[in-house]
C-alpha cells in the first residue's frame, strides 16, 4: 500500500521543530510522522521554507508579490508602446517631400543664424466650448488643423524675411509634449472629440505635415525634444521611470518620425529622458515640459528659477551644461530671467482657464540663435 502524501500543515510543523533543534526522533514523535518522513523533510527543505511563517513574513511576501505584478503590468506596458510604434513604422505610409523652395544668400553675412520653432500643448481632441468660456476660448480639431498650419506658414514667412540679413540654412523644431488630451482628467475622458489613441495618430499626422512644409525651405530640419509630459500619460498618476515611453506622445512622435521618412534632410531626435539638451550653434538648450515644476494658478516664476538653479548645479563641470531652458506646460509664452524660454498652446483658454479668471491666446512661439550671441529676436506667432 502506497504511503499516503505529506499534508502541508505536517510539513510545516516538522520544518519548525528542526527550527528549534531537535532531533529527527523527536522530530517524527512531536509531529506524529515516521523519522525517515523527517529526513525527506530535512533533505528537500531550502533556507526560505525554514523560516516561520510570522505575520512579518507573511505580509513582506504579500508586499513581494504585489511588486512583482506591477512590475509585470509596467513592462506589459513598455512593451505594448514600443508595439505599437513598430507597427506603426510597418503600416505607416511615409509623406511625399513637397518641392525645394530656393533662396538667395544674402551678399553680408557674416554669421549663420539657426531658428527654433517651439511647438507643445495642442492637446488633440479636447474640446473647448465658447459657450462655456464666453467667447474667450474655442477649440477642437478642425481649429487645431487651421492653427498649426497657419503658425507653420507664418514661421516660414518670417525666415524668409530674416534672410534678407543672415544666412539661414538649418532649422530646429522643439518639441515640448502635451500633443494630446489625453485621460488625466475625468472631465475630458468624456468630454474629448475622440479617444487618446485616435488623438495621438492624429497629432503625428498633423506634427509631420507642419514638419514637411517647413522642410521645404531648408537644408536641413531637425526634430528634437521630449516625449515625457502630463496629458499623455497613460497612468493616472504622474511616473518618474518611463515616463517617455509610457505615454501617447511617444506614439505621435514615433509616427511623425515614419511619416517623415522619405525626407531625406529631415532628422528626428528622440530621447527616453525627461529632459533633453539640444546644441543650437553651439548654444546648449536644456529642453523639456515643465510639468514637474510646481505651479499655482499661473507661471512659477520663482520655481523655473530654483529648477534651473538646482540643473546648472549639478551639471557644473561635465558635458551636460546648458545656456538656456525651453519649456511648454504653462499656455503662456514668457521670458524669465534672460534664459528661461517658455512657450504657448495651441488650444488657448480652457474652461478651467476660464474659472480661474486666466486668459492666453493661443501662441507657438520661435527665435533666432547666433553662434555668439544666442538668442535674439523671439517671436510668439498667435492664432485665432
Amino acid at each position: 500500500m502506497p504511503t499516503p502524501r505529506l499534508s502541508p500543515d505536517k510539513r510545516r510543523k516538522v520544518v519548525e521543530l528542526k527550527a528549534k533543534g531537535l532531533s529527527n526522533e523527536e522530530t517524527a514523535k512531536l509531529a506524529g510522522v515516521a523519522t525517515g518522513t523527517v529526513s525527506n523533510v530535512v533533505n528537500q527543505t531550502t533556507p526560505e521554507d525554514a523560516m516561520p511563517d510570522s505575520d512579518q513574513v507573511y505580509h513582506l511576501r504579500a508586499r513581494i508579490l504585489e511588486q512583482s505584478q506591477f512590475i509585470t503590468s509596467l513592462r506589459k506596458s513598455l512593451g505594448e508602446q514600443r508595439e505599437i510604434a513598430d507597427q506603426i513604422g510597418s503600416a505607416v505610409a511615409a509623406f511625399e517631400p513637397y518641392k525645394r523652395v530656393p533662396y538667395k544668400v544674402p551678399a553680408k553675412s557674416d554669421s549663420t543664424i539657426i531658428p527654433v520653432l517651439k511647438l507643445s500643448d495642442w492637446h488633440i481632441g479636447e474640446i473647448i466650448n465658447p459657450a462655456e468660456t464666453e467667447g474667450f476660448g474655442y477649440y477642437d480639431w478642425e481649429v487645431a488643423q487651421r492653427r498649426a498650419l497657419y503658425v507653420a506658414d507664418k514661421f516660414i514667412e518670417w525666415v524668409n524675411v530674416m534672410r534678407h540679413a543672415y544666412r539661414i540654412d538649418e532649422v530646429r523644431v522643439f518639441r515640448e509634449g502635451d500633443f494630446v488630451s489625453g485621460d488625466i482628467h475625468s472631465e475630458l475622458t468624456i468630454t474629448n472629440e475622440f479617444p487618446a489613441p485616435v488623438a495621438a495618430v492624429k497629432a503625428g499626422f498633423l506634427l509631420a505635415e507642419v514638419v514637411s512644409r517647413i522642410s521645404a525651405h531648408f537644408s536641413t530640419v531637425i526634430c528634437e525634444g521630449v516625449e515625457a509630459d502630463n496629458h499623455g500619460r497613460m497612468n493616472p498618476k504622474p511616473q518618474a521611470k518611463q515616463k517617455s515611453q509610457n505615454n501617447w506622445c511617444y506614439v505621435t512622435a514615433a509616427l511623425a518620425e515614419e511619416v517623415l521618412k522619405k525626407h531625406g534632410n529631415v532628422e528626428f531626435r528622440r530621447t527616453e529622458g525627461m529632459k533633453h539638451l539640444a546644441n543650437v550653434g553651439g548654444k546648449k538648450f536644456l529642453v523639456m515640459h515643465g510639468d514637474g515644476i510646481k505651479s499655482s494658478l499661473g507661471i512659477p516664476y520663482y520655481g523655473l528659477e530654483r529648477d534651473r538653479a538646482r540643473e546648472a548645479t549639478r551639471r557644473m563641470n561635465t558635458d551636460k551644461g546648458f545656456d538656456y531652458v525651453s519649456h511648454g506646460h504653462y499656455h503662456c509664452f514668457a521670458v524669465v530671467s534672460g534664459n528661461i524660454i517658455g512657450n504657448g498652446s495651441l488650444s488657448g483658454t480652457t474652461e478651467f482657464d476660464h474659472s480661474c479668471g486666466r486668459h492666453a491666446m493661443p501662441t507657438q512661439v520661435a527665435f533666432l540663435v547666433h553662434p555668439k550671441h544666442g538668442v535674439f529676436n523671439l517671436v510668439p506667432f498667435t492664432v485665432m
